[in-house]
Parts: C-alpha cells; structure tokens; sequence
C-alpha cells in the first residue's frame, strides 16, 4: 500500500508543474491566441468583450482593397486624407501613389491619411468604404464587429473584439501581399508626378528582436483602446498561430509571452 502511494504522489507534482508551466501572463485585458489552420482557439482572455480595435482596423482595410483594386491603379490624394491626425505619412493634396505604395504606408507606418486616400479611391468615400469593410466582416463571422473608419482612429460606434480580430487576421494571413509587406522593416514610396519619396519604417517592433519564431502583424494604439495587435506567430513552415491583442498596457512583453508559450499549445 506504502509503495502505491510513494508513486502516486510524484505523479501529481509532474502533472501540477507541467500545469503551471504552461500559465499565461499578459497585461493585456483581452487576447486570443488561434490555430492558423482550424481557426481552433488555443488560448484565450475576454475574447468577446467589444472593444476599440485602433489601427489592427487597417488589416481589414488592406483585406477589401487587395480584393477590390489593383495594387498598380493610381489614387489621387484628396484634402480630406491630408486633415487625419497622426499616425501619418504626409502625402499631399493632388499628390498621385499607386495603391500598392500607399497601402505600404497604411500598413508600415501606420498613415490614418494613407488609409483615407485608398478608402475613396476604392469605394468614392470612407463611409462607404467601411460598409465593404462590414460586408466582409460578416462573411467572415466577425459578427461583434462595426467599423465606422477606415484606419481605426476614434469613432462612435466602432468596435471589435479579439476573436473577431483573429478571424480578419487569419485571413489577411492568406495574401501573399499582405503578407510581403506585412515583413518589410523599412520601405519607399514614391509620388508619381514629382518623384517625392517618403521613407517607410515598419511600427512592429517584433521584426528587429532575435527569436525563434517571426511575429508579423499591425499594430494600433489610442488613449481608449490601449495598445493592440493583431497578425500571425510563424513558427516553421507548418506551425503558425494567429494573435491578437488588445487594451494591452506592455505590447512587446505580452507578445513574446505569447509567442513562447503558445509554441506548446498545438
């Protein structure tokens, strides 16, 4: 009897450290952690909770202009894109890009005017921009998700939540494009009349740290929303795991929280 117990008990140690092992600590109030592959939730913290996505917006506005113009067609800034506040990248009234540029600019550095100039030049104006952006929000099942920008910057009545988020970013994860500029560090656009050239400087972090695995995505930050991210964890060429962030107060700690644990989840 004596020596049944002599092993049970070292049984139930292992099983409780391998249990602690695997805990996740994030500062984040909301995160979700989901297989690329299955859409299988793996780790989770409030993943419903309805909250302001800020810029992670913009992988859902790269998503519908990818599907509803040509990276080549040239867009034409209007005075409306060039009043957003920062982040921006200054293009200029009557300036000319190709979209592909400024969707660079709207993904590397985050240009909330960027993003404007490509809302109406796909759609002829944000507000219907954002009806394109809600459509495919749907299909999806991001069902507790109402963009009403489209770069994320403050707006009554928008919001998300992280599960909803992971959906949009798994399948901005499907663009070969997205996905190319989403790992650039550093880019160049250039105006098309003038040669102008703005210089371009990816905002994740993540792609200048040494580690095992690549973490490509958007981020975003405003007052109420915190800091936020969402995009894809690539572990090898068959594991990968899409993340998403928000109303985080330490980003980059909480991502390589995730991204150390999460590698064990599969």
């Amino acid at each position: 009897m004596s020596r049944k117990y002599l092993i049970f008990i070292p049984l139930i140690f292992v099983a409780t450290s391998l249990f602690a092992r695997e805990a996740i600590y994030i500062t984040a109030y909301s995160a979700v952690l989901m297989d690329t592959r299955n859409k299988k939730v793996v780790y989770s913290k409030n993943p419903h909770v309805k909250l302001a996505p800020a810029s992670t917006t913009k992988l859902m506005t790269a998503l519908v202009v990818v599907n509803e113009s040509s990276l080549d067609k040239k867009v034409t800034v209007s005075k409306r894109a060039t009043w957003m506040p920062p982040s921006k990248v200054d293009i200029k009234r009557g300036e000319v890009y190709t979209t592909g540029d400024l969707l660079k600019a709207a993904l590397l550095n985050s240009g909330n005017d960027a993003s404007v100039a490509l809302a109406e030049s796909v759609a002829g104006s944000e507000a219907e921009f954002t009806r394109l952006m809600n459509n495919m929000a749907r299909r999806l099942g991001a069902k507790n998700t109402n963009f009403k920008t489209s770069n994320g910057l403050p707006a009554k009545n928008q919001y998300s939540t992280a599960y909803d988020l992971a959906l949009i970013a798994r399948e901005a994860m499907k663009n070969d494009k997205i996905i190319e500029i989403l790992g650039m560090k550093y880019a160049e656009i250039t105006e098309f009349n003038t040669g102008r050239k703005i210089k371009l400087r990816n905002h994740n972090k993540s792609l200048w740290k040494e580690s095992s695995c690549t973490i490509l995505g958007k981020t975003g930050y405003t007052m109420k929303a915190r800091q936020c991210f969402a995009g894809c964890i690539k572990y090898d060429k068959r594991r990968s795991l899409i993340v998403v962030i928000l109303k985080g107060k330490k980003l980059w700690p909480d991502l390589k929280e995730l991204a150390e644990k999460g590698r064990r989840l599969f």
